[in-house]
């Protein structure tokens, strides 16, 4: 069976606004896209693919038109394709015109699939207890709360500074919680705020 992705998780793999990924579906693309039983979009990984690569060639400054990005869309999407100037054969796609690209995907599908791999895997890397930290989610082995590094990757702390300052975290517990950072709140009940109590003696000093 196809994996597919909420819209908000295949963002954040896409490093993009859910938003815009909702907007490009349906005012460039002229796609719907998939949904589960509750009608919430899903996304397949070509999908999230497609998202991943117009962002990192608009942030190189190359703005691709409507007819381009459907076009794109639609090679990256469908096994051995080729349209609008576009063709895709394995991880190579090249564009025709005046002067001709040919780009190699191998580097972002690697990219793309880490950063979905982290998100469905992320939740096991995490222990919840109504003793530790209010109940709020920890990370496995300590008393860190995933929100309080969620929050520092909001505020725009660099990864290197944030992984200095918490060494009991590995790797992929840093990642899922900068991943998580971009992905927002999931959908039901909020969670509650964060609360930290002080002790008997940190009350007295």
């Amino acid at each position: 069976m196809l994996a597919t992705y909420e819209t908000r998780i295949a963002a954040a793999a896409a490093a993009q606004d859910p938003k815009q990924l909702r907007q490009e579906f349906s005012r460039v693309l002229h796609q719907q896209a998939g949904a589960d039983g509750r009608r919430r979009h899903r996304l397949a990984f070509r999908e999230v693919l497609y998202f991943k690569l117009k962002g990192s060639l608009e942030a190189e400054g190359l703005q691709l038109s409507p007819d381009d990005r459907r076009a794109l869309y639609a090679v990256l999407t469908v096994k051995h394709h080729a349209e609008g100037g576009w063709a895709r054969k394995g991880r190579r796609l090249k564009r025709a015109g005046e002067v001709p690209v040919t780009l190699d995907l191998t580097k972002i599908v690697r990219s793309t699939q880490q950063a979905l791999r982290i998100a469905r895997r992320g939740a096991s890397l995490l222990d919840q207890n109504d003793a530790v930290c209010s109940g709020e989610p920890v990370f496995k082995g300590t008393r860190v709360p995933l929100a309080q590094l969620v929050e520092q990757f909001r505020a725009g702390v660099a990864f290197a500074d944030i992984a200095e300052d918490y060494p009991q975290l590995d790797d992929k517990a840093l990642r899922y919680a900068q991943l998580s950072a971009r992905m927002g709140q999931a959908p039901g009940r909020p969670a509650k705020p964060l609360t930290v109590r002080r002790t008997a003696i940190e009350a007295a000093d």
